[in-house]
């Protein structure tokens, strides 16, 4: 029997071998895709296999993980501190560069905040019983998976207090603002008649300005916290719609908006019932344009040490020329949600690497069967395993390091969705989203596939882009 097993030893370990010489940088993964049929209900494709590259079948020997800052910057890649993070560009590639000044991608987690589920608050108490101590394990989460950021819709006062105890060894956030959708929200629930108003005609209200800047002066006192990396203003706005054909049709004269579509069409001579894509582009590129302005001149009166991170671009958006060249104007990152494919096309990166400014993936993800959820809601991938969605996440995250501009990927999200949650977002109810299931437990196979790939990120960043393209 030993000696069947030394036989055996030995030809998988000839049989990676041979693998690894003949080129076998990738494996398929089994994955469904998540989509909406015309009728706008939730179907998945018929499993598929899909490519995917991973760290172990590379084929380069990658330098030992670099040294890392307390705020997890690269240390042999020193640049001028200044105290805050910043982004430079050095040698063609983008950076973020941390406040004592070293190269730093941004590795980061979203929505690190406690469930609020009836289940979510049992574990939690039974675990954990305070912030501190929940922030104390999140940090060590963190570890588990190589992640060096919390991203948008996180706990900032939990965050914030953490790092008061932690000045050492705190943790990087960001800030979600809700400029826009705050305002909106307000006006519906001040002004009824407004209900039907799209969301986009309240960025040229009058108050909204004043509105920026009394949320960003709220904000001021995060201005010189070295841990906070940013802001950002908003998520998904509806650029993608049909802005000419939604500002006329709503039919309010009493609306700037209206007036801007149908001065617009008329000095432009447009058919409306006919608008080419272009045509529907450049004027959401406007819109955009003014809705950047807006929020960035806000945003650095109160706070001009932090980037300032977008909007966090979805759909067809993400795509539009005209609306990347307003990004391009006014922000310091280009955020973008991507979803729908397998990573990011050709055309993608094309458009985003021509761009000035440097771009960031903030959601991505895909759900296992092997959690037990129904994994209906959301629009991640579907795969069978945890080890597979760390698979997924590798080789996601392989493409975007070959991206000279990319700065950053943050994973949606930090908790699975708790089916049992009358409270839970339509969006957000049942799937296996999360780093951690709902009894706050690292999904470890996911995590060691992670920590992999982060752990060298800097390495990898190294390689040349026909490396990490293969």
């Amino acid at each position: 029997m030993k000696y069947k097993l030394i036989i055996l030893l030995g030809f998988l370990h000839l049989t990676v071998s041979l693998l690894a010489q003949s080129g076998q940088d990738s494996i398929l993964v089994m994955a469904k895709k998540w989509s909406r049929d015309k009728n706008r209900n939730i179907v998945y494709s018929d499993w598929t296999a899909f490519k995917a590259m991973t760290v172990g079948r590379m084929g380069v020997d990658l330098p030992k993980p670099s040294a890392l800052s307390r705020y997890g910057g690269n240390l042999s890649v020193p640049f001028n501190a200044s105290g805050f993070f910043r982004i430079e560009k050095d040698n063609g590639k983008h950076w973020m560069v941390d406040p004592e000044g070293n190269a730093f991608i941004g590795i980061s987690l979203n929505s690190v905040r406690k469930g609020s589920s009836p289940q979510h608050e049992r574990v939690f108490a039974e675990k954990y019983g305070t912030d501190a101590k929940w922030m104390a394990g999140v940090k060590q989460d963190m570890k588990t998976a190589g992640f060096n950021m919390l991203g948008s819709w996180s706990d900032t006062a939990a965050i914030r207090g953490y790092n008061q105890s932690n000045t050492k060894d705190g943790i990087v956030y960001t800030t979600q603002l809700s400029l826009l959708s705050g305002f909106v929200q307000q006006q519906k629930k001040n002004d009824p008649s407004k209900k039907e108003w799209p969301t986009l005609a309240f960025l040229f209200d009058p108050g909204f300005e004043n509105y920026c800047r009394a949320k960003c002066v709220a904000n001021k006192n995060a201005a010189n916290d070295p841990w906070l990396a940013g802001h950002f203003s908003d998520n998904e706005l509806p650029f993608q719609n049909n802005l000419i054909k939604e500002f006329i049709s709503f039919n309010d004269p009493g609306s700037a908006a209206f007036h801007l579509a149908t001065n617009w069409v008329q000095t432009k001579a447009l058919d409306t019932a006919n608008l080419t894509k272009d045509q529907q582009e450049n004027f959401s590129g406007y819109v955009a344009s003014v809705y950047y302005r807006i929020v960035s001149a806000a945003i650095k009166q109160s706070d001009p040490n932090h980037l300032y991170m977008g909007s966090r671009l979805h759909s067809s958006a993400k795509n539009n020329p005209y609306l990347l060249k307003a990004c391009e104007q006014y922000c310091d990152i280009i955020s973008i949600n991507y979803y729908g494919n397998w990573t990011p096309t050709a055309k993608d990166f094309n458009a985003w690497n021509s761009l000035s400014k440097p771009f960031m993936i903030t959601e991505f993800y895909t759900k296992a069967e092997d959690s037990g959820l129904p994994n209906i809601t959301g629009a991640g991938w579907l795969v069978k395993t945890q080890q597979q969605r760390g698979i997924f996440y590798q080789n996601f995250c392989l493409s975007l390091l070959a991206a000279s501009n990319c700065v950053g990927w943050h994973w949606f999200r930090y908790q699975d969705n708790d089916p049992t949650d009358p409270k839970a977002d339509p969006s957000n109810n049942d799937s296996n989203k999360g780093l951690v299931n709902n009894r706050y437990e690292v999904y470890l196979p996911l995590a060691e596939k992670m920590v992999e790939l982060n752990r060298n990120a800097y390495g990898l960043r190294n390689l040349n882009q026909g490396q990490l393209k293969k």
